[in-house]
């Protein structure tokens, strides 16, 4: 009896690792097959994620979208002076609490968002939806964003009418005029 139970022991703990086996040997297929799929996939680095068919369209959070709204005040074709750079930096370190090193991975990757992006009126139409829609804002932080805006225009002196004209688009998705 003994005997018997001993070679059921044996097979149970065979049967065990036999079937750990499996499924570790099945988890390393799954794994090597989505390897592949990537590895054979063509990275096309010109052609934006396809969300909404923009690098716009993963932009979720408000902050994101704010700093993505005063890049397109300070410089619609990506260009911006020292003082534009700077001024954007303390609007984040004193609007978000965010330190220097957060504040300049903030715009980073604003800056990745509009690469490639539409016309700066649509970006700034796409980004007031996306702060007007966030849980959490209301009347006063649509102005703070307006005076954000509003001194990131006159960094460099006046505001210019194109500035203007993109502040206004704000103004009117908020509610502000």
């Amino acid at each position: 009896m003994h005997i018997l139970l001993a070679i059921l022991g044996v097979v149970t703990v065979l049967a065990l690792w036999y079937h750990r086996i499996r499924m570790i040997s099945s988890a390393a297929r799954g794994s090597y097959r989505a390897a592949r799929t990537l590895a054979g996939r063509r990275v096309d680095k010109r052609t934006p994620p396809k969300h909404d068919g923009t690098r716009l369209g993963s932009v979720t959070d408000p902050r994101q979208a704010a700093v993505i709204m005063m890049l397109q005040i300070a410089g619609p074709d990506g260009v911006l002076s020292d003082r534009q750079d700077a001024a954007i930096r303390d609007e984040i370190k004193a609007h978000f609490g965010y330190s220097e090193m957060d504040a300049e991975d903030l715009m980073a990757k604003a800056g990745w968002a509009v690469r490639n992006a539409p016309p700066p009126q649509k970006v700034m139409a796409r980004m007031s939806d996306v702060v007007i829609h966030s849980p959490g804002m209301g009347p006063k932080e649509f102005d703070d964003l307006c005076a954000m805006l509003e001194n990131i225009a006159v960094t460099d002196g006046r505001a210019n009418s194109n500035q203007r004209d993109l502040i206004q688009i704000w103004r009117r998705k908020a509610g502000l005029n």
